[in-house]
């Protein structure tokens, strides 16, 4: 079965904000500061506090994953010159998508305009950190959209709790005809964002994935009942062919092992296996246009 990870992160420099403004710096052994306060923000052996591709490749190959999806985020800083290499360095296993600094809206256009032209397909749109500051349909930023629709380019866009930002994205779509959306963290389920997030589905050029899942359902622990419920309930919603697995690695490795993100679905027996295999690699791989073969998972010296 074909797996690809449709959310995910990496860094070699972390120099992060939290709305704009508040610092996130690393500390040590995966700890990272986010202002005044000392956080575990990735896996203890992180020791660098480094996010490096050559880390998340290992896990892909160990669990068997082909291929996976990069959204940034502003609580990582801007990392679109690493992704390029990282995107050459591994061809065909990485998409990338830009992070454009969306605080400044007066530029947004022309960045996004020179990232589209340094060959990025896709841009990053943190809607959680510019709630409250900046519109996503500004009539700035949707210039900036225009441009990527113009290009057969798409937008990652992981909103904030609940509807609020809903009708904004709805604009996106109405002045961006053709525009590719892919909404994150499976539309926040258990924070007020269904139906109303879930429902943008219902537009053809929508996806969604379930990058960071695990974190919404973090207190039950493997298997996830709740997330897997909710993947479920979506499917029968709006269909297996707008759903994407994620990982968000390695934020939610803090709580789990990449395996066991990836195995609470893959091992159900609550999906059809056909369901599974679009929710687990199909459907991202026809969304973003990978050409991979699926991979099997090594062997464990446990095993033996």
């Amino acid at each position: 079965m074909l797996v690809v990870d449709a959310h995910m992160h990496v860094w070699n420099r972390l120099h992060g904000q939290v709305g704009g403004a508040t610092p996130v710096t690393a500390a040590g052994g995966g700890r990272v500061r986010i202002g005044a306060d000392e956080v575990l923000g990735m896996p203890a052996a992180f020791d660098d506090c480094l996010a490096l591709a050559e880390r998340v490749v290992g896990e892909w190959d160990a669990a068997g994953v082909a291929g996976g999806v990069v959204v940034q985020e502003y609580l990582d800083g801007e990392q679109n010159d690493y992704l390029l290499e990282v995107q050459t360095r591994w061809p065909g296993r990485f998409f990338g998508y830009a992070l454009p600094d969306l605080f400044r809206p007066d530029a947004a256009e022309a960045e996004v305009e020179a990232l589209l032209a340094r060959g990025f397909r896709g841009m990053k749109l943190c809607g959680g950190h510019l709630a409250g500051r900046v519109r996503l349909d500004d009539p700035r930023l949707l210039a900036a959209w225009q441009r990527v629709a113009a290009v057969d380019g798409m937008l990652s866009v992981d909103l904030s709790e609940g509807d609020a930002q809903v009708a904004e994205v709805e604009a996106i779509l109405d002045a961006c005809p053709g525009i590719r959306v892919a909404i994150g963290h499976f539309g926040m389920p258990n924070r007020g964002g269904w139906p109303a997030q879930l429902e943008l589905c219902r537009h053809a050029a929508v996806r969604m994935d379930c990058g960071g899942i695990t974190w919404l359902y973090r207190h039950e622990g493997p298997p996830f009942p709740g997330a897997l419920d909710a993947i479920r309930r979506a499917g029968e919603s709006v269909g297996y062919d707008k759903l994407m697995w994620g990982s968000d690695w390695p934020r939610t490795m803090v709580d789990h092992t990449y395996a066991q993100g990836l195995d609470f679905v893959r091992d159900t027996e609550a999906l059809a296996d056909a369901d599974k295999a679009a929710f687990l690699g199909g459907t991202a791989a026809t969304f973003y246009g990978f050409d991979l073969a699926p991979r099997a998972p090594l062997a464990r010296i446990t095993d033996g």
